[in-house]
């Protein structure tokens, strides 16, 4: 037994240390990184105030250091609920990395391979015999956005998360922009085409083998399938901003929510969670998570940043002096942001705005919701200004 007056001294040593993660969140982090880290704290406080969003997640994890996790406003505004560390966010399109890693877990069991056609799934697709699995996942297919398309008169008010949307899918006036592997197009119909395929080789709804092979080996709790008219009490309510200027925020116009190309919903917490297990190879093999931040090529051989799709007569997209070299692997967007590599995945969907973004230089993953349209955007790009500088003293 030690003496009473050194188990005192040892009991003040472990009050400080309590003290201090408190303070500090995570005693590994560099004092320059929290100074950093508190700059993105300053801007989305900024954003609740300035009634961008009602509520915001925040998560950052540095090199492998314990992850911060911080929860800002309100998930729902007429009955006073603030955000907290469980509640559910629509992650939107941030849902795509989650569907290229799940095709890509078909492949690596043999079920799959992203040469396959999708005319042995789908028989009658138009041009299925020359759209591949990897068309699909790096938006090299040629099939346009459903609304883009024109959808025809029947098509079931419950689309996407109807049975067989290939089947109205494949009425689409207009529907190839181009012959498979010429371009590069973002479709979202495409990554819907990949959940139905996923269900047809794997035998099993969407939601539950990601559950089985992606939710359990990343440790995730808190992610799932999005049905609107089975809500929980951990949804966030979704806001889009009221442009009368009445009040700040209303109610979205809320549509089903676009299986596997955005249906959805997490935290900040388990976001980190899949990042960090899919980059340590415990979800897929290493070669294929490589596979998933290379630019995607087309049949030129020209990485995809290299032919970007352009509707005849469209202008010429933007430069933006901070991004170069932005264009698509296999389920992240890639670009050079400030010079520096990064993948990420941007989400936008009725009353929600989603980012997921890590940059391999410093070793930092980084995760933004919010539940509001376009929510995030005001402080976007300051935001990934200040996350690639960590690390940096």
């Amino acid at each position: 037994m030690l003496p009473s007056r050194i188990r005192s001294v040892g009991t003040q040593v472990i009050l400080l240390l309590i003290f201090f993660l408190i303070q500090n969140v995570s005693l590994g982090q560099s004092k320059g990184d929290l100074v950093k880290i508190k700059k993105i704290d300053s801007l989305i406080r900024k954003l609740i105030a300035g009634e961008h969003s009602p509520g915001f997640a925040l998560g950052i994890q540095v090199r492998d250091e314990e992850p911060i996790i911080k929860v800002y406003g309100f998930a729902d505004l007429r009955n006073h609920v603030k955000v907290t560390l469980s509640h559910q966010f629509r992650i939107a399109s941030v849902t795509k990395p989650f569907t290229a890693v799940a095709i890509l877990k078909l492949v690596e069991l043999g079920k799959l391979s992203l040469e396959d056609k999708i005319d042995k799934f789908f028989p009658t697709y138009p041009n299925g015999e020359n759209i591949a699995i990897y068309h699909l996942l790096s938006h090299t297919s040629g099939i346009p956005n459903w609304w883009e398309g024109q959808m025809p008169a029947n098509v079931p008010g419950s689309f996407p998360m109807c049975d067989s949307p290939h089947r109205y899918l494949q009425q689409m006036k207009n529907h190839a922009l181009f012959l498979p592997g010429k371009f590069y197009k973002y479709s979202n119909s495409g990554y819907v085409l990949l959940g139905e395929i996923l269900e047809k080789v794997a035998g099993q709804k969407y939601e539950e083998f990601l559950a089985a092979h992606i939710f359990k080996s990343a440790g995730m709790t808190s992610t799932e399938m999005e049905h609107i008219n089975d809500p929980s009490e951990k949804w966030v309510k979704g806001y889009a901003i009221d442009s009368s200027k009445n009040s700040p925020f209303i109610d979205p116009l809320v549509y089903p929510m676009p299986f596997s190309a955005g249906g959805l919903r997490s935290n900040a917490s388990d976001l980190l969670k899949f990042f960090s297990a899919l980059k340590a190879g415990k979800i897929v093999s290493p070669a294929l998570f490589s596979k998933m931040i290379s630019y995607a090529l087309l049949n030129s051989g020209r990485p995809v940043y290299e032919g970007g799709y352009r509707a005849p007569g469209a202008k010429p997209a933007g430069v933006h002096a901070d991004m170069e070299r932005r264009g698509y692997g296999l389920g992240f967007h890639l670009m050079d942001l400030y010079k520096t590599p990064v993948y990420y995945h941007s989400g936008g969907i009725a009353g929600f705005n989603s980012y997921l973004m890590h940059i391999p230089a410093n070793n930092t993953t980084i995760v933004l919701l919010a539940n509001a349209e376009d929510g995030i955007i005001p402080a976007l790009k300051d935001i990934r200004k200040i996350a690639t500088e960590i690390g940096r003293e």
